[in-house]
């Protein structure tokens, strides 16, 4: 029992000491990826593996009251947005299929087409820029000392791999938030919300890093005006979609991106 309360008091007087210098312990920087093979059998390609990330477990307590002051100043400065179920209490990827599914057969139930887009980020977390995300918390007006934690919470990151019983050496990571920590995901989605403001007014439903964009055309009785106005939208959300990507680094998975055209069956028949 005397050694838990030493190494308790040990850790908290460590937590205290780089909460006070805004700092991150350069040794929990380092990460084991350990490579499974998603084939049975066969030798894999890259996309035919899982990567998994090691870190030092007491770093993920640490994390833990980054994390909290982060979310108190997110939470406090209403940074993410409503639309955003991902990685947030109370709010799952249920409550934004029946929002999508309420929203079209409302448009259905008025005789009005709708342009539903889905739009998905490639390999989402392992693509966040670094340097960008910094640039946007401090545009976000992080208080500086919460920003000089995260800032050395990312900076000078490295990894080896561990295949087998083969062990790489060391490499630095520039890019990608780091797997399996509980900061990570929270600041995702920080990182992301400003995704919709560039959407426009129309309808915006977001899960940590997949979109939807919901377009619905002014009343009219005639279909050809409401499908040209779904196109030009549609084009127009896209082309921002586009920009916001290569801006920020963050490559879009057009395989996975959809676009799906919702027509009451009244529409078809005439």
């Amino acid at each position: 029992m005397l050694h838990k309360k030493v190494a308790f008091e040990g850790l908290n007087s460590c937590f205290n000491t780089w909460l006070r210098e805004y700092r991150y312990p350069d040794g929990w920087k380092i990460a084991k990826f350990v490579i499974l093979n998603k084939l049975k059998a066969g030798t894999p390609t890259c996309d035919q593996i899982r990567p998994i990330s090691l870190l030092a477990t007491h770093s993920k307590i640490f994390e833990k009251i980054v994390l909290e002051r982060v979310k108190n100043w997110a939470d406090a400065n209403h940074i993410i947005p409503d639309e955003q179920s991902g990685f947030r209490p109370n709010c799952l990827l249920p409550t934004r299929v029946l929002s999508i599914f309420q929203e079209v057969e409302n448009n259905f139930a008025a005789n009005i087409p709708t342009l539903a887009i889905y739009v998905d980020y490639q390999k989402a977390y392992d693509n966040v820029w670094h340097m960008a995300l910094i640039v946007k918390l401090f545009r976000l007006e992080m208080p500086l000392g919460l920003l000089e934690i995260v800032h050395s919470w990312l900076s000078d990151r490295k990894a080896d791999v561990i295949v087998g019983d083969m062990r790489s050496k060391a490499f630095h990571l520039y890019t990608g938030l780091p797997q399996g920590s509980s900061l990570s995901p929270f600041l995702f989605i920080v990182f992301h919300s400003d995704l919709i403001s560039c959407i426009g007014a129309h309808a915006r439903h977001v899960f940590a890093d997949d979109l939807n964009v919901l377009i619905t055309p002014p009343t009219n009785k005639k279909l050809k005006p409401m499908l040209e106005y779904l196109e030009k939208e549609g084009t127009k959300v896209c082309n921002e979609l586009a920009h916001y990507s290569k801006r920020w680094k963050q490559p879009i998975n057009v395989a996975k991106t959809v676009i799906q055209l919702f027509i009451h069956r009244s529409h078809v028949l005439t």
